[in-house]
Protein backbone atom coordinates (compact mmCIF):
# COMPACT_ATOMS: atom_id res chain seq x y z
CA UNK A 1 0.00 0.00 0.00
CA UNK A 2 1.86 3.16 -1.58
CA UNK A 3 1.64 6.45 0.99
CA UNK A 4 0.14 8.18 -1.85
CA UNK A 5 -3.09 5.97 -1.93
CA UNK A 6 -3.03 6.23 2.32
CA UNK A 7 -3.28 9.48 1.53
CA UNK A 8 -6.46 9.49 -0.92
CA UNK A 9 -7.90 7.54 1.16
CA UNK A 10 -7.84 9.76 3.96
CA UNK A 11 -8.78 12.36 1.80
CA UNK A 12 -11.59 10.55 0.54
CA UNK A 13 -12.60 10.45 4.65
CA UNK A 14 -12.27 6.37 3.72
CA UNK A 15 -9.57 6.46 6.24
CA UNK A 16 -8.31 8.12 9.33
CA UNK A 17 -4.80 8.01 10.84
CA UNK A 18 -3.68 8.67 14.04
CA UNK A 19 -1.05 11.17 14.84
CA UNK A 20 2.44 10.99 16.90
CA UNK A 21 3.53 13.69 18.61
CA UNK A 22 5.64 14.49 15.67
CA UNK A 23 3.12 14.66 13.33
CA UNK A 24 3.58 11.06 11.87
CA UNK A 25 0.88 9.06 10.27
CA UNK A 26 0.04 6.09 12.61
CA UNK A 27 -1.58 2.93 11.53
CA UNK A 28 -3.06 0.70 14.20
CA UNK A 29 -5.32 -2.63 13.83
CA UNK A 30 -8.18 -0.82 13.53
CA UNK A 31 -7.01 1.13 10.27
CA UNK A 32 -6.06 -1.60 8.89
CA UNK A 33 -8.84 -3.79 9.08
CA UNK A 34 -10.23 -0.79 7.93
CA UNK A 35 -8.02 -1.19 5.11
CA UNK A 36 -9.04 -4.45 4.44
CA UNK A 37 -12.13 -3.39 3.86
CA UNK A 38 -11.29 -0.85 1.56
CA UNK A 39 -8.59 -3.41 -0.73
CA UNK A 40 -11.90 -6.03 -0.65
CA UNK A 41 -14.20 -3.40 -1.99
CA UNK A 42 -12.24 -1.64 -4.59
CA UNK A 43 -11.72 -5.58 -6.02
CA UNK A 44 -15.66 -5.72 -6.39
CA UNK A 45 -15.59 -2.96 -8.53
CA UNK A 46 -16.70 0.03 -6.17
CA UNK A 47 -15.39 3.42 -6.91
CA UNK A 48 -13.77 5.59 -3.41
CA UNK A 49 -16.79 7.20 -3.43
CA UNK A 50 -19.26 4.34 -3.20
CA UNK A 51 -17.02 2.83 -0.64
CA UNK A 52 -17.46 5.57 1.46
CA UNK A 53 -20.64 5.65 1.26
CA UNK A 54 -20.98 1.57 2.05
CA UNK A 55 -18.13 2.19 5.42
CA UNK A 56 -20.55 4.81 6.49
CA UNK A 57 -23.71 2.50 6.34
CA UNK A 58 -25.23 4.59 3.60
CA UNK A 59 -25.13 1.50 0.79
CA UNK A 60 -28.45 -0.39 1.10
CA UNK A 61 -28.06 -3.87 0.55
CA UNK A 62 -24.43 -5.30 0.85
CA UNK A 63 -25.75 -9.03 0.92
CA UNK A 64 -27.42 -8.67 -2.27
CA UNK A 65 -24.13 -7.51 -4.29
CA UNK A 66 -21.69 -9.92 -3.00
CA UNK A 67 -24.51 -12.43 -4.06
CA UNK A 68 -24.36 -10.82 -7.22
CA UNK A 69 -20.77 -10.58 -7.52
CA UNK A 70 -20.40 -14.49 -6.86
CA UNK A 71 -22.93 -15.18 -9.44
CA UNK A 72 -20.39 -13.37 -11.95
CA UNK A 73 -17.19 -15.02 -10.72
CA UNK A 74 -18.86 -18.00 -10.89
CA UNK A 75 -19.59 -17.89 -14.79
CA UNK A 76 -16.38 -16.85 -15.05
CA UNK A 77 -14.92 -19.83 -13.30
CA UNK A 78 -17.12 -21.89 -15.55
CA UNK A 79 -15.58 -20.93 -18.50
CA UNK A 80 -12.21 -21.42 -17.27
CA UNK A 81 -12.91 -24.52 -15.89
CA UNK A 82 -13.88 -25.59 -18.92
CA UNK A 83 -10.71 -24.13 -20.97
CA UNK A 84 -8.74 -25.95 -18.16
CA UNK A 85 -10.58 -29.71 -18.38
CA UNK A 86 -9.74 -29.06 -22.38
CA UNK A 87 -5.98 -28.65 -22.26
CA UNK A 88 -5.73 -31.23 -19.21
CA UNK A 89 -7.12 -33.78 -21.41
CA UNK A 90 -4.62 -32.73 -24.27
CA UNK A 91 -2.24 -33.34 -21.68
CA UNK A 92 -2.78 -36.67 -20.90
CA UNK A 93 -3.46 -37.51 -24.03
CA UNK A 94 0.15 -36.75 -24.92
CA UNK A 95 1.74 -37.77 -21.51
CA UNK A 96 -0.32 -41.32 -22.57
CA UNK A 97 0.48 -41.48 -26.36
CA UNK A 98 3.28 -39.14 -26.95
CA UNK A 99 1.67 -37.13 -29.38
CA UNK A 100 -1.38 -35.57 -30.24
CA UNK A 101 -3.51 -36.40 -33.52
CA UNK A 102 -4.05 -34.09 -36.17
CA UNK A 103 -7.88 -33.90 -35.11
CA UNK A 104 -6.92 -33.26 -31.45
CA UNK A 105 -4.41 -30.48 -32.04
CA UNK A 106 -7.14 -28.99 -34.62
CA UNK A 107 -10.17 -29.05 -32.19
CA UNK A 108 -7.56 -27.50 -29.50
CA UNK A 109 -6.69 -24.82 -31.48
CA UNK A 110 -10.14 -24.38 -32.87
CA UNK A 111 -11.27 -23.94 -29.60
CA UNK A 112 -8.67 -21.10 -28.21
CA UNK A 113 -9.00 -19.26 -31.70
CA UNK A 114 -12.55 -18.86 -31.02
CA UNK A 115 -12.09 -17.37 -27.95
CA UNK A 116 -9.29 -15.60 -28.89
CA UNK A 117 -11.78 -14.26 -32.17
CA UNK A 118 -14.56 -13.34 -30.25
CA UNK A 119 -13.03 -11.24 -27.90
CA UNK A 120 -10.94 -9.64 -31.12
CA UNK A 121 -14.17 -9.02 -32.98
CA UNK A 122 -15.44 -7.17 -29.98
CA UNK A 123 -12.66 -5.30 -29.16
CA UNK A 124 -13.07 -4.51 -33.25
CA UNK A 125 -16.52 -3.78 -33.07
CA UNK A 126 -16.05 -1.18 -30.28
CA UNK A 127 -13.39 0.83 -31.62
CA UNK A 128 -15.37 1.09 -35.04
CA UNK A 129 -18.40 2.25 -33.29
CA UNK A 130 -16.53 4.49 -30.53
CA UNK A 131 -14.08 6.19 -33.13
CA UNK A 132 -17.57 7.26 -35.24
CA UNK A 133 -18.79 9.27 -31.84
CA UNK A 134 -15.80 9.98 -29.42
CA UNK A 135 -13.26 12.65 -30.33
CA UNK A 136 -9.54 12.65 -29.18
CA UNK A 137 -10.77 14.63 -26.07
CA UNK A 138 -14.08 12.66 -25.06
CA UNK A 139 -11.15 9.00 -25.38
CA UNK A 140 -8.88 11.05 -23.13
CA UNK A 141 -11.24 11.62 -20.81
CA UNK A 142 -13.05 8.53 -20.36
CA UNK A 143 -9.23 7.12 -20.10
CA UNK A 144 -8.42 9.56 -17.56
CA UNK A 145 -11.18 8.26 -15.51
CA UNK A 146 -10.43 4.44 -16.29
CA UNK A 147 -13.17 3.78 -18.32
CA UNK A 148 -11.65 0.54 -20.51
CA UNK A 149 -14.38 -0.15 -23.08
CA UNK A 150 -17.74 -2.03 -23.47
CA UNK A 151 -15.31 -4.82 -25.10
CA UNK A 152 -13.41 -5.52 -21.80
CA UNK A 153 -14.92 -7.65 -18.81
CA UNK A 154 -15.96 -5.37 -15.77
CA UNK A 155 -17.27 -7.24 -12.68
CA UNK A 156 -18.84 -4.32 -11.58
CA UNK A 157 -20.67 -4.14 -14.29
CA UNK A 158 -21.98 -7.61 -14.59
CA UNK A 159 -22.89 -7.52 -11.29
CA UNK A 160 -25.59 -4.18 -11.96
CA UNK A 161 -26.78 -6.25 -14.94
CA UNK A 162 -27.37 -9.17 -12.84
CA UNK A 163 -29.62 -7.33 -10.72
CA UNK A 164 -31.10 -5.36 -13.31
CA UNK A 165 -32.07 -8.64 -14.94
CA UNK A 166 -33.74 -9.27 -11.90
CA UNK A 167 -35.17 -6.36 -11.36
CA UNK A 168 -36.63 -6.49 -14.91
CA UNK A 169 -38.28 -9.67 -14.43
CA UNK A 170 -40.47 -7.40 -11.25
CA UNK A 171 -41.26 -5.25 -14.05
CA UNK A 172 -41.65 -1.80 -11.72
CA UNK A 173 -38.78 0.84 -13.12
CA UNK A 174 -40.31 2.94 -9.87
CA UNK A 175 -39.77 0.40 -7.24
CA UNK A 176 -37.40 1.97 -4.60
CA UNK A 177 -34.96 -1.05 -5.93
CA UNK A 178 -35.10 -0.42 -8.83
CA UNK A 179 -34.59 3.42 -8.48
CA UNK A 180 -31.56 2.91 -6.09
CA UNK A 181 -30.13 0.24 -8.78
CA UNK A 182 -30.40 3.89 -11.25
CA UNK A 183 -28.60 6.01 -8.72
CA UNK A 184 -25.81 3.71 -8.32
CA UNK A 185 -25.92 2.70 -12.50
CA UNK A 186 -25.52 6.30 -13.79
CA UNK A 187 -23.62 7.05 -10.80
CA UNK A 188 -20.96 4.64 -12.48
CA UNK A 189 -21.16 6.01 -16.00
CA UNK A 190 -20.73 10.10 -14.68
CA UNK A 191 -17.77 8.20 -13.09
CA UNK A 192 -16.50 7.63 -16.89
CA UNK A 193 -17.67 10.35 -18.52
CA UNK A 194 -17.05 13.13 -15.82
CA UNK A 195 -20.69 14.17 -15.95
CA UNK A 196 -20.61 15.58 -18.76
CA UNK A 197 -23.64 15.73 -20.28
CA UNK A 198 -23.22 15.41 -23.60
CA UNK A 199 -20.18 12.72 -23.29
CA UNK A 200 -23.03 10.90 -21.71
CA UNK A 201 -25.04 10.73 -24.30
CA UNK A 202 -22.34 9.74 -26.62
CA UNK A 203 -21.14 7.21 -24.38
CA UNK A 204 -24.96 6.00 -24.72
CA UNK A 205 -25.40 5.41 -28.26
CA UNK A 206 -22.05 3.55 -28.34
CA UNK A 207 -23.52 0.95 -25.78
CA UNK A 208 -26.79 0.72 -28.16
CA UNK A 209 -24.85 0.61 -31.26
CA UNK A 210 -22.54 -2.14 -29.74
CA UNK A 211 -25.89 -4.42 -28.46
CA UNK A 212 -26.25 -4.38 -32.09
CA UNK A 213 -23.60 -6.27 -32.74
CA UNK A 214 -24.84 -10.18 -32.89
CA UNK A 215 -21.54 -11.24 -31.19
CA UNK A 216 -21.38 -8.60 -28.47
CA UNK A 217 -25.46 -9.52 -27.73
CA UNK A 218 -24.35 -13.05 -27.28
CA UNK A 219 -21.47 -12.47 -24.79
CA UNK A 220 -23.13 -9.28 -23.24
CA UNK A 221 -25.03 -9.63 -20.00
CA UNK A 222 -26.68 -6.15 -20.65
CA UNK A 223 -29.22 -4.97 -23.40
CA UNK A 224 -30.87 -2.07 -24.95
CA UNK A 225 -34.15 -3.54 -23.28
CA UNK A 226 -32.19 -3.49 -19.79
CA UNK A 227 -30.88 0.34 -20.57
CA UNK A 228 -34.32 1.28 -21.33
CA UNK A 229 -35.74 -0.25 -17.75
CA UNK A 230 -32.64 1.25 -16.50
CA UNK A 231 -33.68 5.02 -17.66
CA UNK A 232 -36.93 4.74 -16.99
CA UNK A 233 -36.40 4.06 -13.28
CA UNK A 234 -33.73 6.95 -13.40
CA UNK A 235 -36.78 9.11 -14.75
CA UNK A 236 -38.68 7.86 -11.54
CA UNK A 237 -35.70 8.56 -9.37
CA UNK A 238 -35.35 12.29 -10.49
CA UNK A 239 -39.01 12.47 -10.12
CA UNK A 240 -38.81 11.32 -6.55
CA UNK A 241 -36.04 13.54 -6.04
CA UNK A 242 -33.63 11.13 -5.54
CA UNK A 243 -31.27 11.95 -8.53
CA UNK A 244 -31.14 15.57 -9.55
CA UNK A 245 -32.13 16.63 -13.00
CA UNK A 246 -29.39 16.24 -15.20
CA UNK A 247 -27.57 19.39 -16.72
CA UNK A 248 -29.84 19.94 -20.15
CA UNK A 249 -26.52 21.34 -21.49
Amino acid sequence: MSGKALRLYEAQGLLRAERTSAGWRVYGPQQIARLHQIIALKSFGFSLSRIAQLLSGGFPDLAAFLELHEQVLLKESKRLTQAIQLLSAARAKLAEHGHLSSDDLMNLTKEIAMTDKRNDDLTEAYEAIAARHFSPTDQATLDANGYRGLDQPNAGWESLHAEAARLMKAGDPSSPEAMDLARRWMSKVFEATGGDPALTKKLKKVAREMHEQPAFAAASTSSNEMMDFVSQAYGAAIAAGIMPKPDPS
